[in-house]
């Protein structure tokens, strides 16, 4: 990959941003689980790597609801 070259796209206007935390664990199994947590405290579950994004997206939407 060249240096412009991304799979993220980029963005002029990138608005404000929200600060997320992401604990994962692997057990024995090598199944993740974790938490995904906003600086306000707020903290959604997620167990497999296929949820991690609703979990995202959870903390999203109701960091949506903290900005009129």
């Amino acid at each position: 990959m060249s240096e412009g070259d991304s799979e993220f796209e980029h963005t002029e206007d990138l608005g404000e941003y929200t600060t997320i935390i992401v604990r994962v664990r692997r057990d024995d199994a090598g199944r993740l689980s974790g938490v995904v947590e906003r600086r306000t405290g707020e903290k959604v579950r997620f167990h497999g790597l296929e949820t991690l994004g609703r979990a995202v997206a959870t903390l999203l939407e109701s960091a949506q609801g903290d900005h009129p």
